[in-house]
């Protein structure tokens, strides 16, 4: 088996409210709605797609991401330059959507800015540092 040329295929994220979300990832993030059918919504964001599935019976009530359990730590989006990055902060920011900052990655020394969705799935914007 050559795993070389796999690619990403979709994300699929379960969220506790599934119209909060679309908000927040359509009218905030301006990810782009491709299908929306009854508990779930896709989304494009440059190419990859991510499946918004809505809360399930056996979720636990009051439920959250936490990136200290095993399995997902955070997802992260690549930027093209710190520019880009800069103007990212910005509209974070007037959004009214909670970040730290541009931060710098100790090991690889790309600069981020992390943030959380509503149900606190962690997210960062990152670019790469200049060679």
């Amino acid at each position: 088996m050559n795993t070389a040329s796999y690619a990403l295929g979709h994300l699929a994220l379960r969220v506790s409210n599934l119209a909060r979300a679309r908000a927040f990832y359509v009218d905030t993030l301006h990810f782009t709605p491709l299908l929306e059918v009854p508990g779930r919504v896709l989304l494009n964001v440059h190419g990859l797609v991510i499946a918004l599935v809505g809360d399930d019976p056996n979720t636990e009530q009051g439920d959250r991401f936490s990136p200290y359990r095993v399995g997902l730590d955070h997802l992260a989006l690549a930027v093209p330059d710190q520019q880009e990055l800069a103007t990212l902060l910005e509209y974070l920011t007037q959004a009214g959507v909670p970040n730290h900052g541009i931060e710098e990655d100790e090991m690889t020394h790309a600069r981020y800015i992390s943030f959380y969705d509503p149900d606190g799935i962690a997210w960062e914007f990152y670019a790469s540092p200049q060679r």
